[in-house]
């Protein structure tokens, strides 16, 4: 197989610096530019060279949900593969409806990464180990103790509750209009109503009640990249 042209997009330098030096030693790729932002990649990118676009979640101006769907809709044969902390069952099923191609945790193998980089290369789509373990969790019933738990939530509609997750994890108001595609003003009416019905006045306050009711999750990759 020829070079796989990759295109590596995430805020944190020191982070890319490790990638593009653990890649740069494997023959099989080439690193073909980085980006701190996806406007900045929108703005510089050559397509044609780029066979897979690394991209993280949460980077200022535009998340990698964003990212990926304007990618796509730019080219419908960019290829992109998630690589982030975020584990949430949320993050990879908003992902995947932006049309990446696979969702690798940045605590994966260095295997782990270079095999889904070559998958996705090649069209398939690739899920690490963590992601599907995390995914089969799910179907197998750990969703269905959270939805008891949300039953006796205090009248919170689905909405809310979507974004009361996004507030206990520290996104801002603008940050989390970007990755639900609403206006920040909407995401204040929702956030004034979520203080309102559970009657709390603090993010710590609705962090215990998201805790309490199985509202939101709190792995070690909720907090930091």
């Amino acid at each position: 197989m020829e070079q796989i042209g990759v295109f590596i997009v995430d805020d944190h330098k020191l982070f890319v610096e490790g990638i593009c030096s653990l890649l740069s030693d494997e023959r099989r790729f080439k690193i073909i530019g980085c980006a701190s932002s996806g406007y900045e990649l929108l703005e510089r990118v050559i397509e044609e060279e780029i066979d897979v676009f690394l991209v993280d979640l949460n980077m200022p101006d535009m998340s990698g949900v964003e990212l990926t769907r304007r990618l796509k809709e730019r080219n419908k044969l960019a290829k992109v593969l998630a690589l982030t902390m975020h584990d949430d069952f949320e993050y990879v099923e908003k992902m995947i409806r932006s049309g990446a191609n696979g969702y690798v945790l940045k605590s994966a193998s260095l295997t782990e990464l270079t095999t889904a980089i070559e998958q996705v290369a090649l069209g398939k789509r690739f899920f690490g180990e963590a992601i599907q373990e995390m995914m089969y969790s799910r179907i197998g019933g750990v969703s269905e103790t959270r939805d008891e738990l949300r039953d006796h939530a205090p009248n919170l509609t689905k909405r809310e509750i979507e974004i009361l997750s996004l507030i206990v994890k520290e996104y801002t108001n603008a940050q989390i209009a970007d990755m639900l595609f609403i206006s920040e003003r909407t995401v204040e009416t929702h956030r004034k109503n979520i203080f309102s019905k559970t009657k709390v006045k603090t993010v710590i306050g609705l962090s215990k009640f998201a805790l309490k009711h199985g509202l939101a999750s709190f792995d070690n990759g909720d907090f930091q990249k």
